[in-house]
């Protein structure tokens, strides 16, 4: 960055007065790898085609809480997916003023070189 802002002074690009902007490197998001919840497998007793179950209450009950469970966590998964997204969404709008501030810094404007 130094070597870029001493560059332009001798090129006549920027005056003492001017100094290039101070471009920072955004940092990477930290490398999420979420693991997807398993379902918990139906009872027997369970027709998941028919939507019906010839089970004992306390099967079906236990079942049910099983699933809510798993919805919980089903939803926590997706929560942090969609945060990583966030993250890698908020970098790539980082790495794109980051790499116009080098540009300006560079002198180029629009694909051209000022000066």
């Amino acid at each position: 960055m130094k070597l870029a802002a001493i560059f332009m002074f001798v090129a006549g690009q920027l005056t003492p007065e001017q100094s290039a902007p101070a471009c920072t490197v955004p940092q990477v998001p930290a490398v999420v790898r979420a693991q997807k919840p398993v379902r918990p497998a139906p009872p027997s007793c369970v027709d998941e085609a028919r939507n019906r179950h010839t089970c004992r209450p306390a099967v079906i009950n236990a079942f049910n809480q099983q699933m809510e469970q798993y919805e919980r966590d089903f939803d926590r998964y997706v929560g942090d997916l969609n945060d990583y997204v966030v993250a890698l969404n908020r970098y790539m709008e980082q790495v794109s003023q980051y790499t116009a501030c080098e540009r300006e810094a560079a002198g180029i404007v629009g694909g051209f070189i000022r000066g």
